[in-house]
């Protein structure tokens, strides 16, 4: 069993260089991931859900990102990436985002796509993590329901051997 550490960074800006180097270590060292939410401010804060959410639609109204290397094969080779976006903006949202000028990057493919579950895509082991974390954020943003501050909190989960 492999433990993750966890560290918590917050920024701004997509191309944050320390969020970038997180990125690096964690698919440097082979195993954890990265999960990033907006920041709300406390007046926005949606309340939390009742004790039947789960009978009813998403609970996601802060949307969640998590990012996740592909494992390294022996020969040097890695499998795709897997990225999430969890989300409250109902089926569909990949045709969403593409409607609203904001499609899945070519070479990605799309695994699930639930209302409930979100939305989980594949991306080629060589695309750069500066434009993955893009995209990811400026979808995060396109689908939350709440006004937020421009800032992330990034929960970086790396492995510990």
């Amino acid at each position: 069993m492999i433990r993750a550490r966890l560290v918590e960074l917050e920024f701004v800006a997509n191309d944050d260089p320390e969020l970038l180097a997180h990125m690096a270590m964690v698919e440097a060292g082979g195993t954890g991931w990265i999960n990033v939410e907006p920041v709300i401010a406390e007046e926005h804060e949606p309340p939390q859900p009742g004790p039947f959410a789960f009978l009813g639609g998403s609970t996601h109204k802060v949307p969640t990102v998590t990012w996740m290397p592909g494992k390294r094969l022996p020969g040097g080779a890695a499998k795709p990436t897997t990225v999430g976006l969890q989300h409250a903006a109902g089926p569909r949202v990949a045709w969403r985002l593409r409607d609203l000028g904001l499609p899945l990057p070519a070479g990605w493919r799309i695994t699930q796509d639930h209302p409930r579950r979100g939305l989980v895509a594949l991306v080629p082991a060589e695309t750069d993590n500066s434009v993955v974390i893009d995209w990811l954020l400026r979808a995060a943003l396109v689908v939350c329901t709440v006004p937020t501050t421009g800032r992330w909190l990034a929960s970086i989960h790396a492995g510990l051997p």
